[in-house]
Parts: structure tokens; sequence; C-alpha cells
């Protein structure tokens, strides 16, 4: 999670594993009260909180809890995973344990502990550690958002539970109006002591910035403005405004910007902002020195703490339903009368003439692409026509795909140790809140505001501005348009569930059948290399890897995660939620 150089850096990263040891030692008590409790004894605090590293070194441990390579678009509608996923189809059940709830109540008493210890700290302390109070509130928000998003209202936990805190230990559920509140409350507490990005020390860059914050505010305000919106719950307006103020703060600090590197690595340049590394890891040799699009990431590094090996192959494809999502290079829909959009008919014709961005993280039939495994499978910069380098997409279900398609967003393309990082947070994210809020909030939205925003993101691969004459000249809904965006910047990036659960959008998305390619009057069709698919066809020659009658979603039940059935048996005033047993 730092920026580790093999030096003195190095105890940068020795201080987090101590600081995990330190938190290890509080070892679990099998009491399960409802909650994960921990030992009453896990650290001296004369001891311990000495200074103002020591608690440093405490806050390290939270940035573990950040998300990292694992994309949930596989519980969504716009990528299909080998085999079936129970939460894209709704088969799942609820469960006796919920890695959620536990992972993030164990932080939550963790970060407590912490901040009580902040509390307690002397007088001539307090200025040194308000920084690392203010990342444990960030932590805080963090995991209660983690909890809102799954469950709607939890109890809410304040303080380091004891085995005499019975009416914590055996309470219901608090409302989701106190949660979302609290989430509110901790950010904006936490927001004003809290550093600029570029006032962060090399050696601590990657720690929480204001700006991180303040995204993260602008993210859970949209996430709960239009969930209350879409579901008929009071407060929706607070939210958004919270929402566009959030998003517009962080855009006018000028403390970030979006990656585009055309000049250096051409039309491509955009699938390498998510395989950067401290060492050459693109034509360009740039670096994660050169990125300034990144708010706050999990952070890995080449000679301490490798990152995930993330490869697609067959395992996260996306469906038909992403594909189409790309527009023509006119802006227009490729269902649109006046579209360019070259068809199917051929092996290639579906990607002529479209967004770039497809071009970026889709790979084409026929085309030659590169990966990290092996040797002879990486990239020749100097030379990417060389035969005896790479693999060519040759569109083999069941391997390399299990839809068609192939996306090759996070792939690396040469071997070496990865310490590539996973964006947590990124500036795309806050232009696209900042559109999306300032539309839900107004039921419309300005020029300026989407030049602001959408069309700076547009403007990075060569795409015509959206604007509201054309929006109305071509016939097209402008709400549609900015979701259109968020869907295909933020693909595989784990959004695409959430959205579908705060639009409301759930019921009618998850409850269509997964497809893939067009196989009927294609060349899939009449070339021999595809002559056992094994896959049904629809009504539409295009085939179906997930049948509608197979996924399920239920409006009445579906839109919350059922509370973990252990802890509803050990505190019966755990209300479940509605539809599950």
């Amino acid at each position: 999670m730092y920026n580790f150089k093999k030096t003195d850096n190095m105890k940068t990263h020795k201080y987090i594993i101590l600081g995990l040891c330190l938190l290890l030692l509080g070892t679990t008590v099998s009491c399960e009260k409802g909650l994960n409790l921990y030992s009453k004894d896990a650290i001296s605090e004369p001891v311990y909180f000495a200074n103002a590293e020591d608690f440093k070194r405490y806050a390290n441990n939270f940035y573990y809890g950040l998300s990292t390579f694992n994309s949930d678009d596989d519980m969504s509608d716009i990528t299909k995973p080998s085999g079936f996923n129970n939460v894209s189809n709704s088969s799942y059940i609820a469960g006796t344990t919920d890695g959620t709830w536990d992972g993030a109540y164990s932080a939550i008493r963790y970060i407590n502990y912490g901040l009580e210890r902040c509390a307690t700290a002397p007088d001539d302390l307090k200025d040194d550690i308000k920084v690392y109070e203010a990342e444990m509130k960030f932590f805080r928000a963090y995991q209660y958002f983690n909890l809102l998003k799954r469950f709607g209202g939890v109890p809410l936990i304040e303080k380091t539970l004891t085995l005499d805190d019975k009416d914590l230990l055996y309470g219901p559920r608090d409302s989701r109006e106190t949660i979302a509140a609290f989430i509110k409350k901790n950010l904006d507490e936490a927001i004003p002591e809290l550093p600029l990005e570029s006032e962060i020390a090399n050696d601590d860059k990657g720690r929480i910035s204001k700006g991180a914050a303040l995204a993260f505010k602008a993210r859970f305000s949209l996430f709960e403005g239009t969930w209350r919106k879409y579901h008929g719950l009071q407060g929706a307006e607070a939210f958004l405004d919270d929402a566009i103020s959030a998003s517009k703060s962080v855009i006018d600090s000028n403390e970030y910007e979006l990656w585009d590197h055309r000049t250096e690595l051409g039309d491509l340049a955009y699938k390498y902002f998510f395989t950067l590394s401290k060492i050459k890891a693109n034509p360009a040799g740039l670096t994660k020195a050169d990125n300034k699009e990144t708010i706050l990431a999990q952070r890995y590094d080449e000679d301490l703490r490798e990152s995930p090996r993330y490869e697609h192959s067959g395992n996260l494809c996306p469906t038909k339903k992403l594909a189409d999502m790309y527009l023509d290079k006119n802006g227009l829909p490729i269902n649109h009368p006046n579209t360019v959009f070259k068809g199917y008919q051929r092996l290639t014709s579906e990607y002529e003439d479209r967004d770039p961005r497809m071009d970026i993280f889709f790979l084409k039939p026929g085309e030659r692409f590169w990966l990290f495994s092996q040797p002879m499978y990486n990239a020749d910069w100097n030379n990417l026509d060389d035969p005896n380098r790479g693999i060519v997409y040759n569109v083999e279900f069941g391997f390399w795909t299990q839809t068609g398609y192939r996306n090759v967003k996070f792939e690396a393309e040469i071997t070496f140790p990865l310490g590539n990082d996973w964006s947590v947070i990124r500036y795309t994210e806050v232009l696209l809140i900042y559109a999306e809020a300032s539309f839900e909030k107004n039921n419309r939205i300005t020029d300026a505001e989407l030049n602001l925003s959408i069309n700076k993101l547009r403007d990075r691969v060569g795409m015509p501005h959206l604007t509201n004459d054309f929006v109305t000249t071509n016939g097209l809904n402008m709400l549609e348009e900015i979701r259109r965006e968020r869907t295909i910047e933020l693909s595989l990036e784990g959004f695409r569930l959430d959205d579908l659960r705060r639009w409301k959008t759930a019921e009618t998305e998850l409850n269509q059948p997964l497809r893939g390619i067009k196989y009927k009057g294609t060349e899939y069709e009449t070339d021999g290399r595809w002559n056992n698919l094994g896959y049904e066809v629809d009504e539409e020659g295009v085939i179906i890897l997930e049948k509608a009658s197979d996924r399920k979603f239920d409006l009445d039940k579906h839109y919350l995660f059922p509370l973990p059935t252990r802890q509803i048996l050990l505190n019966p005033q755990l209300e479940q939620n509605p539809g599950w047993k």
C-alpha cells in the first residue's frame, strides 16, 4: 500500500507487518454474541501507544481491508464466468456465515479500539495523531458502507465491545438512516484532518488523502441518494447534493488527472493504465510515478508484496450485452437507424467503427495478444508482429472464452514479479459520479457539466462529445447514456451489481439470459471451426449460455442480501431481511 523502496523505506512495510502481528495478539474468543469478538487484553496501551509512530503503524493494518483483484462483475449481467454464479442467477441461499459481515465487524472492532486510544492519548500527542485518527474514521466509514450496501441497516457499534455490553451484543439492527448518517459523520470528521495528495511525503504515498476521503464520500452519497430515489425512501436529494459537492471538490482540487498517454503509447495507451508497475511494463516505459489518475489503491510491489496474477482466460468473459453497449465511432448506439455499425456477419465486423475503448479492451478474432505467464507469450514491443511470440485469439470456447468475447483489461504483457496496483478509487469514477449525481438531482445536466465530466473521458479516446443537442437530435435518453458511460468505463472493476441494485433495474436486467456472440447468419456458423459449440441459439441467432428461465431475481427479496443465520440464532433480535429464512 506504499511506494516501497529497498532502502530505509522498507521500514514502512515492516511497520505494517508489525502492526498486523500486534493485532493478531488479540485472538478470537468463542462468544459469538451476534458479532465477532476479540480478547480485551490484546495490546498494552502504555507500552504500545506511546508515540505517533505507534498510531501510524496501528492504522497501517486497515489498508489491507481495501478491495483488490476480485471483480464482483461476475455476479452481474455483463460477464459470464466459467460455470454459474449463484448471485448472478439468484440461486444463493442464506448462509450461516457471511464474509462481508465477519470481515467488516472484525475491522470495526479494531478501529473502535484505535479510536479509543486516540481519545485517551496525552494532550501533547493529540495534534501528531490527528491524521491517523482521521484514517481510522475513514476506514470505519468504509466498512460500514460495505455492510450498508449488502444488508441495509445493521447493528451500529461505536466502541470496543466487552461481554458486559449485552444491550449491544443482543440488540436489534439499527436503521438504514442511522448507518448512513454515521458513515457521513465519520467522513465529515475525517476529511478536514487529512492531507492533500500533493502534501503526502513520497515515503507515505498510498495513505488516505483528503481527495480519497472526498471521492469515497461521493461514491457513498451517490449510492445512497440513488438507492433512496429509486426504492421510494426519503432523503435522496441531500445525498445527491453531497455526491455533487464532494466530487466537484475533488475536480476543483486539481490534484488528479486522467491517464492519457496516447502520445507515448498510441491508441492502446488506456490499456496500460491497469498494468503499471514501478519498472517498465509498457512500450514507453511509463511507471506508477506517471499515474495521477489513481486516488486510492490497494498497493503492491514487485519486491515486497507481489500483486495477484490476473488473467481472464475463459473465467470472466464479456457478454453480448456489454459488447453491444459500446457506441459506434460517431457516438450512436449500434441499434440506432443512423449508426455506422457494420453488423455481425464477419468475425471482426462488430468491432469496426466502434468506440475505441472496445478495441482497447476486447480481443478481436485472429488478433495476436500477449500474456505474462511464459516468456514465449510475452510482448516484444520492438517487434509486435513476431510470429514466434504471443498468442493468436482463436475464439476457443471453453478455454479462451465462454461467450466468444475476451477482455484483456488488467492483463500484463511481460513476465516479471507483478507489482501493479488495484485502483480502489480513480479519477474516472469521480467524473462519472459528478455527471450522474447532477442529472439524478436535477433530472437534467448542462453541457458545461458534461464537459467537466463525461466528455473528458471521451476526449482521451477520441470519441465525440455527449451534448444535450446530440441527445435530442438523435432521440436518445441522457440518463441511459450516462449509465452506459459508467458501465463501459468501469467494467470488470466490480461496480455493476451494486449499480443495478441502486438503480432498481436488477429485477429486469438480471432476469435476462446471459448471451454470447451472434452465431446464425455469421462467419461463426459457416466456418467449420465452430460446428459443435454445444450452445443453444435464440430467435436472434445468438448463443445462450444461461437461460432466462434459470435466472430468478426476486424484486421483493434479492435487493438485499440475507444476514448470516448464525448471527440471528445467537441474537434473535437481529431481524432477517425480507424474503429470507
